[in-house]
């Protein structure tokens, strides 16, 4: 997945929405189509030669280049930016009333970034693009009102921004007359959001307010971890003594064996994806700097299944192959109240056992 086809999602179906687990790379994705939206339009209109290349004149490409797509056609082009929490409201989104700040007394009717997203998106040979991070953290469905229907993309307003049979309209407090208005959004309003399906404290999104969007989902990727620490996947990881590609190679395996038990546990949606071991780099090239790197993203990587399976120490058990004679990690059997319990415990997880944690992790052959 990459920008163009999340632009090209966008300019057919209007809202687009990335799902998927922490670190699958919702959050790049959405900033390379930030600054790909912006950037000046890149396709070529001509052929022309490429000293070099495999085909020195290649042809050009009907409709897969970003510069033919229609939004990137139009001149002015900007991008809104917006995080949903608890105490996001519907006039941070579209229009309400405000206590005025200027020092002077009464209220103000506020303008919400989705009203701006879309006036500007009005004006002549304009788009905009709203990207909303965090869209399920915060009370989406509240947030937009009476807007969800409108928001489709076949409820929109003609292309040049006058009403069309099939236009939706909803009503607002319009700022410019103080008056309750009815209300509609341009062709040329884009909406990218993006949530993580395993976030486990925040409620679920109803399917009306879902079925609005289309909904891409991400997956870890692997590649480009081995691509980034210079592994070759197929080699054999040494019991001991591991070289510094070795102790990335086990962590990557490590994390792959992770997701698999989680896919069965919770689902394909609750995986961590790569982006655990890709916001911090390590702090130099030796074998004793790359176990602090991945001791360091052990921690990230135990609160994500602690969290998944709080409360069960058998699955947690059970994930971190705690029953292998090299795992730090233990299932201990106690007695509580006259009845059975199980409880997870560890020795102290440092360097000099960070590698043989992460061996406890593989499948055995």
């Amino acid at each position: 997945m990459d920008a163009f086809s999340i632009l090209a999602s966008l300019q057919a179906k209007k809202n687009v929405l990335l799902m998927g687990a922490p670190g699958t790379g919702k959050s790049k994705l959405m900033n390379d189509v930030a600054r790909t939206f912006e950037a000046a339009a890149s396709a070529t209109a001509t052929p022309a030669h490429q000293p070099g290349a495999a085909i020195p004149i290649p042809a050009v490409p009907a409709v897969n280049t970003i510069g033919n797509l229609p939004m990137m056609q139009r001149t002015n082009r900007k991008v809104f930016r917006t995080t949903l929490h608890q105490n996001s409201k519907y006039r941070d989104f579209l229009t309400g009333i405000t206590p005025r700040l200027d020092g002077n007394k009464g209220y103000q009717i506020c303008e919400g970034i989705l009203y701006r997203a879309n006036e500007y998106a009005k004006q002549d040979d304009s788009a905009a693009l709203l990207i909303i991070d965090e869209l399920n953290r915060g009370p989406a469905i509240e947030v937009f009102g009476g807007s969800i229907v409108s928001i489709e993309a076949d409820k929109r307003l003609a292309d040049d921004n006058s009403p069309a049979t099939n236009t939706q309209y909803f009503e607002i407090l319009s700022p410019n007359t103080n008056n309750n208005e009815e209300y509609a959004f341009s062709p040329h309003l884009y909406i990218l959001a993006a949530m993580n399906q395993a976030d486990v404290s925040v409620a679920p999104l109803d399917v009306a307010f879902m079925r609005r969007w289309m909904s891409i989902m991400l997956y870890p990727d692997y590649q480009p971890l081995y691509d980034k620490f210079g592994v070759t996947s197929g080699n054999v990881i040494p019991d001991m003594n591991p070289t510094v590609q070795d102790v990335y190679h086990v962590a990557i395996k490590g994390l792959e064996s992770i997701n698999k038990k989680i896919i069965a546990g919770r689902g394909a949606g609750y995986q961590l994806g790569q982006g655990v071991f890709m916001s911090t780099e390590p702090h130099g090239t030796t074998t004793a700097d790359a176990l602090d790197f991945i001791l360091d993203c052990w921690s990230m990587i135990y609160a994500h299944i602690d969290e998944l399976f709080f409360g069960e120490p058998n699955a947690l058990s059970y994930i971190l192959n705690a029953e292998k004679d090299e795992s730090p990690y233990s299932l201990e059997e106690i007695t509580f109240a006259g009845d059975t319990k199980f409880v997870l415990t560890h020795a102290t997880i440092d360097r000099n056992n960070i590698y043989a944690l992460y061996r406890s992790l593989l499948e055995d052959d």
